[in-house]
């Protein structure tokens, strides 16, 4: 499987998607200290999940599944290997990268923590890090086979929309139906801070951390049956017609 992963991500590595996983929490990091100042932490990390992740995490799924499409999936057809082994490999590249990713900005807005203000204790980044990391994973198959049915730009489109969308849900009781709405919702006691960016109140039910564990949960089946179904899916027979 190693072999596998490390052959997926060369197929990108010239590509824009690699270059996301360093360059998108240095951006990210420098228009939030350009714009909150000491503050940056709290900035930088509500649009890490809102907007970034969401978006790079769909220009990856979408990258992988083009770039055989471009050859009439001929890389891979000639291969003696398993096609749902292929189909795993992908989504454990992607995977890889979205957790390096998530390293990166933990680090990075540490570091800016250190010249400003610590907003958010590096503990607390750690987890909240780690934790996107574990419920976006759910994502990774669904994407990849949108892209493949459709095109890059629908499947980055919807996806982008999903997530938006499903922060209005997040900080509802009934946040577990929308398994989207459950990244901006288990980070709250984390980052202190709302969906929308505003400060979150001593005392609220948002910093309840006993909902963490059932939503990582739910979302950690909801990546195994996704792998597992989407894995099936993906056949020479559907692919030589795409």
């Amino acid at each position: 499987m190693f072999h596998l992963i490390h052959s997926e991500l060369l197929k990108v590595r010239h590509t824009f998607a690699l270059k996301l996983f360093v360059a998108a929490p240095i951006v990210t990091l420098s228009l939030g200290y350009i714009l909150s100042g000491k503050f940056v932490q709290l900035t930088a990390y509500n649009w890490w999940y809102i907007l970034i992740l969401p978006i790079m995490i769909a220009i990856w799924c979408a990258s992988f599944i083009s770039c055989e499409k471009r050859t009439q999936y001929q890389n891979i057809l000639c291969l003696s290997v398993d096609m749902k082994k292929i189909w795993i490999g992908k989504l454990f590249a992607v995977a890889v990268l979205l957790l390096l990713t998530n390293f990166v900005m933990w680090g990075g807005c540490t570091l800016f923590g250190v010249f400003t203000v610590m907003n958010i204790d590096p503990l607390n980044g750690f987890l909240g890090c780690m934790l996107l990391f574990l419920v976006y994973l759910w994502q990774l198959p669904l994407i990849m086979l949108l892209a493949k049915k459709t095109n890059y730009l629908t499947a980055v489109l919807i996806s982008f929309s999903c997530n938006i969308l499903s922060t209005i849900g997040a900080e509802s009781d009934l946040f577990y139906l929308n398994p989207f709405a459950i990244p901006a919702r288990i980070v709250c006691p984390f980052f202190k801070m709302r969906p929308n960016g505003i400060s979150i109140e001593n005392g609220s039910f948002l910093l309840n951390t006993g909902t963490i564990i059932p939503a990582v949960l739910l979302s950690l089946i909801l990546a195994v049956l996704c792998f597992l179904l989407t894995a099936g899916l993906f056949t020479k027979g559907d692919r030589t017609h795409d």
